[in-house]
C-alpha cells in the first residue's frame, strides 16, 4: 500500500506545487480534472513512493531544485508545458526514483539555449523510471542513465529540432553499463550517433519503439541478454545493430532481434565521426564482433545499400586492439571460447560467430548501394549492376571457396529460412583488401550452403522478460 510522506516544507522552500493522496491543495484541481493545470495524465497519486512532487510546467527553476533536494523513494511529476533549461537535470545519490511528465507532446524539456556542453537528464540511480515526456535538443545526450540498476524508459522523446546535422547530440536515449533495463513505446529521432543506444548492459528488453532520422537508429554494443522486438526503424542511416566495440569489460551474447520493422534506412551519413560516420547510407542491420545472435522475423524493405551484414571486429581494427585482460572482464563469458590474445592472461572478442538470420522478410533491398566509407565503396564495386545481396558476409575466418560446397562455416553463420531478397553473398574481404579491383565472392544459392542452418548452437538464446 502506498505510503506518502510529504516534503511539503522542501516544496514551499522552492515554490514547488506538492500533493498529496488524491486530496487536492487549495485552488488546485485533482488529477484527470479538466480544470487542473496540466496534470491531467499523471499526478501523485499514480505512482507508489513514499515522497511526491509536483513541478509547475515551464518551471525550469523548480525541476532543478526538485532534483537537488529529493530523497530517495520519490516521484517527481512535471506538469504539461515546455521547461526552458540551460542547466542539464542532474540525479545523483538517491535510488527508487520516478521523473513523469503528462506525455511526450505535453511535457518538454528543451535545452536550446545550451551554451555548453551538456546532457539532457543524466541519472545514477538504481530504480529509476523516466516517463511520459520529451528532452529536446540537449547538446550531448537526450538521456543518459549510467551504472544503474533497474531503468525503465516509458514513453518518452528524445529528438533535436532540426534533422540532420552534425551538431545535433550523439544519443537520445542512452542506458549505459546498468543492469535490468526497460526501454518502451519510446521514440528516437534525428541524433548524430544512435537514436537509442544500449552499451555495455545486461539483462535488457527494448521494444515497441520507434527510431528515425539518426545516423544509426538503435543499437545494441557490448551487451548481454538482450531482446529487441516490435520496434519501427526508418529513415536512420542505419536501422537496428548489434555489436562489440574493443576494449569494453562487457562482452556482447545472446542478442535477440526479432520481429522488428526495418524500412528505407537511407538517410544521408551526418555523423561527425566515430565508427557511425563508416556506416553506409542504407544498411539495415549489421552485426559485427558478436556472438550468440538471433535475427529473427523482421521485415526489411527498400534499405538501398542492404539488408544484413555480418562482419568481423577485424574489418575495422587489428587483432591486438581486441585483446581483453579476463581480469578485467564483467558478465558471462567463460563458456563463449573466446579465442587467446596474443598477450599473456588475454582473450579477444573480435569474431563473429553463433549468428542465425532466418524468417526475415525482404523486398526492394540492395538496390542503389551507397559508396560511403571502405565497406560500401566495397559493396558498390562488388554489385555494379546485380542487387546486393540480402545478406552479406566477409567470409574472415573462413577457408574461402568459390565453390560454395568446399567453403566453411567454422563461424556458424546461419541463414536459412528467409523469404524474398536476393540471396546471400560471402565475400572473401581479406582478398578485396589485397586486390580491390578484383572482386571474389560466392553468391549461394538456396539452401545456401554452408550457411543453410536454423538454429543456434548450443543452449538457446537467453533474455530477460519485464
Amino acid at each position: 500500500m502506498r505510503k506518502t510522506t510529504w516534503i511539503l516544507m522542501v516544496a514551499l522552500a522552492f515554490g514547488l506545487a506538492a500533493c498529496d493522496d488524491g486530496a487536492p491543495a487549495d485552488g488546485d484541481a485533482g488529477p484527470g480534472d479538466a480544470g487542473s493545470s496540466g496534470f491531467e495524465n499523471a499526478d501523485c497519486d499514480d505512482f507508489d513512493t513514499a515522497n511526491c512532487v509536483r513541478v509547475e510546467g515551464g518551471d525550469a527553476q523548480g525541476l532543478l531544485d526538485a532534483v537537488n533536494t529529493i530523497d530517495s523513494d520519490t516521484t517527481i511529476v512535471l506538469g504539461a508545458g515546455t521547461f526552458e533549461l540551460s542547466n542539464q537535470v542532474t540525479i545523483r545519490g538517491v535510488n527508487t526514483l520516478n521523473l513523469v511528465g503528462q506525455g511526450m507532446d505535453e511535457t518538454i524539456l528543451a535545452f536550446t539555449s545550451a551554451t555548453s556542453q551538456i546532457n539532457g537528464v543524466d541519472v545514477i540511480a538504481d530504480g529509476f523510471l523516466v516517463q511520459d515526456l520529451t528532452v529536446l535538443d540537449a547538446p550531448k545526450d537526450g538521456i543518459r542513465v549510467e551504472d544503474s540498476d533497474g531503468v525503465t524508459f516509458r514513453r518518452i522523446k528524445a529528438t533535436w529540432s532540426e534533422p540532420g546535422l552534425s551538431t545535433n547530440g550523439a544519443y537520445g536515449i542512452y542506458p549505459v553499463r546498468s543492469l535490468n533495463v526497460l526501454v518502451e513505446d519510446s521514440v528516437a529521432e534525428r541524433s548524430s550517433d544512435a537514436g537509442l543506444y544500449v552499451g555495455q548492459c545486461i539483462n535488457v528488453v527494448v521494444r515497441n519503439n520507434i527510431v528515425r532520422e539518426n545516423v544509426a537508429g538503435l543499437e545494441i554494443e557490448n551487451t548481454q541478454y538482450a531482446d529487441v522486438y516490435g520496434n519501427l526503424a526508418e529513415n536512420n542511416t542505419a536501422g537496428i545493430v548489434a555489436f562489440d566495440l574493443p576494449g569494453n569489460p562487457v562482452v556482447g551474447r545472446d542478442v535477440r532481434l526479432r520481429d522488428n520493422m526495418i524500412l528505407n534506412n537511407n538517410h544521408e551519413n551526418f555523423a561527425p565521426g566515430g565508427t557511425v560516420a563508416l556506416i553506409p547510407p542504407g544498411t539495415g542491420t549489421f552485426a559485427l564482433a558478436s556472438r550468440r545472435i538471433e535475427i529473427t522475423g523482421n521485415t526489411y524493405t527498400g534499405n538501398q545499400t542492404g539488408d544484413i551484414a555480418v562482419l568481423s571486429g577485424l574489418a575495422i581494427e587489428e587483432a591486438s586492439v581486441w585483446e581483453l585482460e579476463t581480469s578485467t572482464l564483467v558478465g558471462d563469458w567463460e563458456d563463449l571460447g573466446l579465442l587467446e590474445g596474443a598477450t599473456p592472461g588475454t582473450v579477444t572478442n573480435f569474431r563473429t560467430e553463433n549468428v542465425v538470420i532466418s524468417g526475415n522478410t525482404h523486398t526492394d533491398g540492395g538496390l542503389a548501394p551507397e559508396p560511403h566509407g571502405d565497406f560500401g565503396v566495397l559493396i558498390r564495386v562488388l554489385f555494379t549492376e546485380d542487387p546486393v545481396p540480402s545478406v552479406i558476409y566477409d567470409s574472415i575466418g573462413e577457408e574461402f571457396s568459390t565453390d560454395p560446397t568446399m567453403h566453411t562455416n567454422v563461424n556458424r553463420i546461419c541463414v536459412g529460412g528467409n523469404t524474398g531478397g536476393t540471396g546471400v553473398a560471402s565475400l572473401d574481404v581479406p582478398s578485396q583488401l589485397l586486390s580491390p579491383m578484383s572482386p571474389i565472392l560466392v553468391v549461394a544459392d538456396a539452401p545456401f550452403a554452408p550457411f543453410d542452418c536454423t538454429t543456434i548452437e548450443g543452449d538457446p538464446i537467453v533474455v530477460p522478460t519485464f
